[in-house]
């Protein structure tokens, strides 16, 4: 076993030896995490397809807001930024028999340039997650829904500080179980529809990588010094809250949504902090779609509506 010796001024008050394992069951717990993600994009995609005769409501907003970056690999201190965002997300139930249980589908795309406070330096910001889950409704009262249940979602972020000349890229990688609850209300002004839908995650266990202070990208993975970077996530090193609000506004032949996306992550590992906040504010549209038989019989008279 061989030692690589991490020292840095900011961390004078915690003295420690990175050890760096030649071990090769580092390497392949990090070929197995990004095995389980290629085996998790797969799944979503299997388990996500569109069902005959049930209604699905998809939606795509795009928008703007502000970024908020801490990651001690790179820095101490906090970058802000202006951030653009993608987001799709589709609803439906699971089969055609069944208005209880519904499938979600999301998928998140995120980037932007944010600044330390001096305007000295910048790291450009980049994050993905898609996510897959599952929620009972319950109809405590007319034109009002409230959905509880699981998703499991996937998520990468890459970091690039442009003035570390020694590491500059930091990466994000994690997966995780999460408890889910959506509201929705449809509210009527006049006969002219609007839906309200509120959501609402937050992360219980799950995987996550986080490199040892010091420790390079090169030395993890082309040297095969993983040391100790992977690590189980759960509350006591993993703080996270994803929230999201949308008004549906439903013209005759259209379906204009406007958002508000608020998503706050923390998490800790190796002596090292990692802290993000986004809040966007988008605009979009929603589709509501359904597949029969690929055009061989006439379509039924009644579906599996997701939005009754």
């Amino acid at each position: 076993m061989k030692q690589l010796c991490c020292y840095n001024e900011y961390f004078e008050k915690f003295p420690y030896i990175c050890s760096v394992n030649l071990n090769i069951g580092h390497m392949l717990k990090l070929r197995g995490l990004i095995s389980l993600y290629l085996l998790s994009f797969s799944l979503i995609s299997l388990i996500a397809q569109e069902s005959n005769n049930s209604i699905t409501s998809g939606g795509w907003t795009l928008g703007a807001g502000k970024v908020s970056v801490y990651d001690e690999y790179l820095s101490p201190l906090v970058y802000t930024g202006t951030l653009y965002r993608f987001d799709y997300g589709s609803m439906r139930f699971v089969s055609p028999d069944n208005n209880n249980i519904s499938i979600q589908k999301t998928l998140m795309v995120s980037s932007g340039l944010t600044n330390n406070p001096s305007l000295s330096n910048s790291i450009f910001y980049f994050s993905l997650r898609p996510g897959l889950g599952f929620h009972y409704h319950f109809r405590p009262m007319k034109d009002l829904k409230v959905m509880l249940g699981g998703t499991w979602d996937l998520f990468f972020a890459s970091k690039y500080n442009f003035n570390n000349g020694n590491n500059p890229y930091s990466a994000d990688l994690s997966t995780h179980l999460n408890a889910s609850a959506m509201a929705q209300y449809l509210l009527k002004i006049k006969n002219f529809p609007i839906m309200f839908r509120y959501s609402a995650q937050t992360p219980l266990i799950g995987e996550m990588f986080v490199p040892e202070y010091g420790a390079s990208y090169y030395e993890m993975f082309t040297l095969h010094h993983m040391g100790d970077a992977l690590h189980f996530a759960s509350v006591n090193n993993f703080l996270a809250f994803k929230s999201s609000f949308t008004a549906d506004f439903m013209f005759r032949s259209w379906i204009l949504r406007l958002a508000y996306y608020h998503d706050y992550q923390k998490n800790q590992a190796n002596y090292l902090h990692f802290e993000t906040l986004q809040n966007v504010f988008s605009i979009g549209t929603v589709v509501n779609f359904s597949f029969f038989d690929r055009g061989k019989r006439k379509a039924p008279s009644s579906y599996n509506d997701i939005n009754q």
